[in-house]
Parts: structure tokens; C-alpha cells; sequence
């Protein structure tokens, strides 16, 4: 989940354009990371909203992934400990392991050598939730843009890349709830670089 403050930092050192900036704020100029989920999600869909109009794809893609959340604290000593752990292991077999740490994903390797991760899905009323706090404990009755999610491939990437030991790219989220109503779960693709 993207941290409001962290995000409006990342705009201004993309040199997002600061009539953008203020476009995005108006009206949401008091909220802040502890602010309720539902107006901090509204704040999100408005930021992307306005972003996919008058900012490149993959500048957005990367402000976005930049804000994953969970890169420290015990995820990351997790992540670290694994890359010890298996750190003589082939990429293949790290990968299987992988599927059984809790929280990270069924990941695949694909024939192309890209890596499809099966995200952390969550169920409810016969839909898939969004795995991001921001949205996943209300009723909203909007889509919002995969771009979003880049945040969550964030997340994912940051964690495979200690304990796959490789450096990666997302090269495509490939499905979310967000978009589809809840009909389909979180699915990221990402690449060895």
C-alpha cells in the first residue's frame, strides 16, 4: 500500500509537473497515511485517474512500484534469511521454495524465462479482494487501473530479487481485481534483467 506522503514525495522527484501535482491534491490536501482506507483509496483512484491522462506509462509504472510497501522489517530479514538459506540452489528450485513461504506468491517460471506470479489472493463472497489495504476491507463501485498494482509488483519484486539473488522487471500485470470487479486475482509477469 502506497504511504500518501512517500507518494506525493516520489511525484515531485519524477518532475511530475506541479499544476499535476496540485490537480491530484485538490481537495485531498489533508490526507495523510493514517487517514481512513476509503478516502485514502479515493485519493489513489483520482492520483491514477489524472496520472494516466497527462503522464507516460511507464513513468507511472515506476512511481508506482518505487512506493511498494513492506520492503523492511521482518518481510525482508524473511527475504534475506531465504537467500542464505538456498543461496547454493538453482533458480529453479528456489522458485518451488518459494511457493511455500507464506505471503509471497506461487511463482512460475514460463518458457520464455519470465516469471509469472501468482499474487497473494484473498476470497470473499465468491470474488477475488485486492491484496492492498487500501482496498481490500470496503465495498467501492469502481474499477481501478492495473497501473496501480505496479505497486504491489513492487512489493513482489523487491522480495524476489534477495531471494532469487537476480535483478528483475515487471513487465506486465497481467490481471487484478481491481479492474475486473473482483473476477480475477492478482497475476504479475516480470523478467531477469
Amino acid at each position: 500500500m502506497p504511504c500518501v506522503e512517500k507518494f506525493r514525495e516520489t511525484l515531485e522527484k519524477f518532475n511530475i509537473d506541479k499544476a499535476i501535482i496540485s490537480k491530484i491534491n485538490d481537495g485531498y490536501e489533508n490526507v495523510v497515511s493514517k487517514s481512513p482506507k476509503k478516502i485514502k483509496a479515493a485519493y489513489f483512484k483520482r492520483a491514477l485517474d489524472i496520472m494516466t491522462d497527462n503522464v507516460d506509462s511507464q513513468m507511472i509504472h515506476d512511481i508506482f512500484e518505487i512506493n511498494a510497501c513492506c520492503k523492511g522489517g521482518s518481510r525482508a530479514k524473511a527475504s534475506k534469511a531465504f537467500a542464505k538459506e538456498f543461496a547454493d540452489c538453482s533458480l529453479d528450485d528456489k522458485l518451488e521454495k518459494i511457493k511455500q513461504v507464506p505471503y509471497m506468491g506461487i511463482p512460475v517460471k514460463n518458457d520464455d524465462g519470465t516469471i509469472t506470479v501468482h499474487a497473494v489472493s484473498y476470497y470473499k463472497d465468491g470474488k477475488f479482494m485486492c491484496a492492498c489495504p487500501n482496498f481490500n476491507n470496503f465495498e467501492y463501485d469502481y474499477a481501478v487501473s492495473k497501473d496501480y498494482c505496479f505497486c504491489c509488483a513492487g512489493h513482489f519484486k523487491y522480495h524476489y530479487e534477495i531471494m532469487l539473488g537476480v535483478s528483475l522487471k515487471t513487465v506486465e500485470i497481467l490481471s487484478s481485481p481491481l479492474d475486473s470487479g473482483g473476477r480475477d486475482a492478482c497475476v504479475i509477469k516480470f523478467k531477469i534483467v
